[in-house]
């Protein structure tokens, strides 16, 4: 529900595994987007990086999908995190993974899952690697209401 200001009266927001003091709206940077090569949609993307042997973090120059739209999975870098590579099931489907990146049913990447936007309930994909050890930190810019959010880490 709606203040005179336009902030919203919850105290709390709904996350898959947790509830989070709610924070104001933050508009997105659609900028960031790119067109979806499926349905050529304007989609949130996570932008890949690597880990060099000197332990920095270097950008690829390629960013990483699933189209908010159509859910149209699309891998630039694969990344191997710990996280990642813990993951045995899908996020999304529940299939085993084995050694592959992406999931041989849904193609969702690992890491990847469906959420609720907390502020207009519009279900997305999101990079949540977390959620392997039921943390539910994830950034999502939600293409509906076009408002940003994100989910702190719990662990």
């Amino acid at each position: 529900m709606a203040r005179d200001d336009g902030t919203d009266e919850r105290e709390y927001d709904i996350l898959p595994g947790s509830l989070q003091s709610h924070t104001p709206r933050r508009p997105v940077d659609a900028a960031t987007w790119q067109a979806c090569e499926e349905c050529g949609k304007p989609t949130p993307v996570v932008y890949d990086f690597r880990l060099t042997p000197d332990g920095h973090l270097e950008e690829t120059g390629t960013f990483t999908y699933v189209c908010a739209h159509c859910s149209h999975s699309h891998v630039g870098t694969p990344r191997w995190s710990d996280d990642e590579k813990r993951q045995k099931r899908c996020h999304e489907c529940e299939t085993e993974l084995g050694d592959s990146y992406q999931c041989p049913r849904c193609h969702f990447p690992r890491g990847w899952m469906r959420v609720r936007c907390p502020r207009c309930s519009n279900e997305q994909p999101v990079h949540a690697p977390h959620w392997v050890v039921g943390c539910d930190m994830f950034h999502l810019e939600c293409v509906k209401c076009e408002n940003a959010f994100d989910s702190l880490c719990i662990c």
